[in-house]
């Protein structure tokens, strides 16, 4: 997320809805690969990414192969986090782990 203001992830997510009209893909293009990371969409409210997911997906339908990835802290993944995103699409998980040293984490 750009800010870690809870408040604004509606705004956020919204602007990534419009800006995804802009990308350099014709409408109907086909996606063989969806990443969803870069700031941890498993703190995102799932209705918030699964509105995004829906976006997307209109826009450029998935190929019945195609990875729909997100990326999640491993805390977050919970089993109705899970059956949730299953349902939105999400077929793969990335794991995001920068350390499992407590003290390089605060650090």
């Amino acid at each position: 997320m750009v800010s870690t203001d809870r408040r604004r992830v509606g705004d956020y997510l919204a602007a990534l809805r419009r800006e995804s009209g802009l990308l350099d893909l014709e409408p109907g293009t086909p996606l063989e690969t969806l990443y969803l990371g870069g700031g941890t969409p498993s703190q995102i409210p799932t209705e918030f990414l699964a509105e995004l997911l829906e976006t997307l997906t209109l826009r450029y339908p998935p190929l019945p192969s195609a990875e729909i990835t997100a990326e999640a802290n491993p805390e977050d993944l919970e089993p109705e986090l899970l059956r949730r995103w299953t349902a939105s699409g999400i077929n793969r998980i990335s794991i995001g782990v920068q350390s499992f040293v407590d003290d390089e984490l605060r650090a």
